[in-house]
């Protein structure tokens, strides 16, 4: 009984004390002014420190670090997520151990995101870094992959993937380059294996379709471009410029091959008397055409005679007409360079009192000395009237062929190599 008589006694005193203190704190304006002011302040570099994070977020959110550095990318969601619920529960006014979150622990959690996103660029510049060969492969080959090599395509992503996972937890550098060559050394085969099925596999099934034994020679002809082309493909299997080129190569010869076993086996089924007609033919065929194009007659010649005979004719004929168009330029320009007229304002007189008759015109050009000089001075400054161009350059190369002899069309300028006229 005793002890309840203390009990009750001291609450009592504690009542009557801190009723006491209740009414002794009395508040002055100015004081509340200043807490006023003081939550502000907090309230402000709260939303700054959290705009800045999330400005910050958002531009993250576009680096790709889902690949780059999955899990400290999880990481920077999660806070993300915890920081918006303390800010959300924060009152300056109301802070302290019965109250929301103070403004050190809702800024420690803004300070929380920044670093996690910090260690995201890290991340993502280390694997950059040590994966830019493998990364830059795998985006170039992306566009290639058809239904055939999604399977491979797959397990490069997935070892690509996990190889991420170990650098992000800093495992042992060791480990991680030898299974980047792995990495790599898939990569090359899956390009390689692309690259043989776009170039290589079309040629290689006509191939297999050549009988190596009817066609010995053409068969290891083509064996070897086929060679070639494999080279390219296994050295630079991105230059598609060498890729054409030896696939283009290898195609003409497996046609060649093609044609030739077709011959030859057309050939092997013939009788003797065929046989001889199938000389008499290739034989004819070449004599036509030494009648038609050289004037010669080749029958008295040999096969090879007869070849050789076409090459050497048309070599000098192709070797004449280079020489002599050369020449006709030459001659042309010395002509008009030396024979321009001095006085310009006496041509442009002479050329405006042309008459407009055409019968005058063609009169005149056909009675003109026959001094070419003239007729190419008259072309070069001749009047601006359109009429008077055309009718001066058509007659002008009727009097040019005329003066060699040679006959052609007033609608058309021609000109003949000077050995092709003699010959006429």
């Amino acid at each position: 009984m005793r002890m309840l008589k203390i009990t009750h006694t001291a609450l009592l005193i504690t009542l009557v004390t801190g009723c006491a203190s209740f009414e002794n704190k009395t508040v002055s304006t100015d004081e509340l002014q200043r807490m006023a002011e003081i939550n502000i302040q907090a309230n402000q570099r709260v939303n700054d420190a959290v705009a800045l994070v999330e400005e910050s977020y958002l531009q993250a959110s576009d680096e790709n670090f889902t690949f780059y550095a999955p899990k400290t990318w999880k990481s920077v969601q999660k806070d993300i997520e915890s920081m918006h619920y303390i800010v959300n529960r924060f009152d300056p006014s109301d802070q302290g151990f019965f109250g929301g979150p103070s403004e050190e622990k809702v800024l420690a959690s803004v300070r929380e995101v920044n670093d996690r996103l910090l260690q995201a660029e890290q991340t993502k510049a280390k694997v950059i870094a040590f994966l830019s060969k493998p990364l830059a492969d795998i985006e170039y080959l992306s566009p290639k992959i058809t239904p055939t090599w999604q399977r491979d395509f797959a397990y490069i992503n997935k070892a690509m993937n996990k190889l991420i996972s170990n650098i992000e937890t800093n495992n042992a550098s060791s480990w991680q380059a030898t299974n980047r060559d792995k990495l790599q050394k898939k990569l090359n085969e899956l390009e390689i294996n692309i690259v043989t099925a776009e170039y290589y596999s079309p040629l290689e099934d006509k191939f297999d379709q050549l009988n190596q034994r009817l066609i010995p020679q053409s068969y290891n002809r083509v064996q070897q471009e086929l060679q070639n082309l494999t080279t390219v493909i296994t050295s630079s299997p991105r230059d598609v410029i060498a890729l054409d080129d030896a696939a283009n190569l290898a195609d003409k010869y497996i046609k060649s091959a093609e044609h030739v076993s077709s011959d030859v086996d057309w050939i092997n089924k013939l009788d003797k008397k065929q046989r001889e007609q199938i000389v008499l033919h290739y034989r004819a065929t070449l004599e036509d055409f030494g009648h038609k194009f050289l004037g010669q007659d080749l029958s008295d010649l040999s096969y090879k005679q007869q070849v050789n005979t076409f090459k050497l004719e048309l070599s000098a004929m192709l070797s004449e007409f280079d020489t002599d168009d050369e020449t006709i330029q030459v001659t042309d320009n010395a002509v008009a360079l030396e024979d321009v007229a001095k006085d310009e304002s006496v041509i442009n007189a002479v050329l405006v009192d042309i008459p407009k008759d055409e019968n005058v015109i063609n009169t005149a050009l056909v009675d003109a000395p026959k001094d070419e000089n003239i007729i190419n001075t008259a072309l070069a400054d001749a009047s601006k009237d359109e009429s008077v161009i055309n009718t001066v350059l058509v007659d002008a190369a009727v009097i040019s062929a005329t003066l060699e002899g040679v006959a052609i069309e007033t609608t058309q300028v021609t000109t003949l190599p000077t050995s092709a006229v003699e010959r006429n």
